[in-house]
């Protein structure tokens, strides 16, 4: 499947992130912590590359993603519920507790990522990419999901509701303790091995 990158040519290295304060987010390469909390809101992110950033005392309002590249960044519970996140890269990311209720994702991956708790509820997914991450307890109620690819996935006690995923392939991914209801069942793509599981979700014995 064909994920467009970020596009970032030329950026500013070595900026600092108190550089928020002046709410400037085009083209820079963020990658010093700060101690204070601050609060950043009602903007954009354009361009931009974040290395080993922990935004546990940054708060995030109204912030949308646009070819941004995070490596080594904590976003636990950072909210980004009805934004725009476009040809955004988590790598080695947390992501614990994070929301994109009601989101619009396209060209978005998830590489190496703990993104247990994260919300994709109700959100517009379009060629997207997880690839060996944690999804435990993840939340695809009523997800618009189209052109997805699950590469060594774990989703114990996720629950997919309400949310079409005809010809996803979840054969190389551990669905043990996944939750799916009747529709979202329908047309997965799953391993001989993994069909034992699908059929307990539905109280089904099988006689061998």
């Amino acid at each position: 499947m064909k994920i467009n990158k970020p596009k970032i040519i030329n950026y500013n290295k070595n900026n600092i992130i108190t550089s928020f304060k002046n709410n400037d987010f085009n083209n820079y390469l963020y990658d010093e912590n700060i101690e204070d909390n601050i609060t950043i809101n009602d903007i954009t992110i354009d361009s931009c590359i974040f290395n080993g950033i922990n935004f546990s005392n940054i708060k995030l309002e109204d912030v949308e993603l646009i070819d941004v590249i995070f490596n080594n960044c904590d976003l636990s519970n950072k909210v980004f519920d009805e934004k725009l996140i476009s040809r955004v890269v988590f790598n080695n990311c947390k992501l614990v507790g994070a929301t994109f209720v009601n989101s619009s994702l396209k060209d978005v991956q998830f590489i190496d990522c703990s993104c247990k708790y994260v919300n994709f509820s109700s959100s517009k997914m379009r060629s997207i990419s997880i690839s060996n991450s944690d999804l435990s307890d993840s939340s695809f109620i009523e997800s618009d999901i189209k052109n997805i690819e699950f590469n060594n996935v774990i989703f114990k006690n996720a629950e997919f509701m309400n949310t079409n995923l005809k010809d996803i392939d979840f054969s190389n991914s551990d669905i043990n303790e996944i939750m799916f209801d009747i529709k979202s069942l329908n047309g997965i793509i799953v391993n001989s091995l993994q069909c034992h599981n699908l059929v307990n979700i539905f109280g089904v014995k099988v006689k061998y």
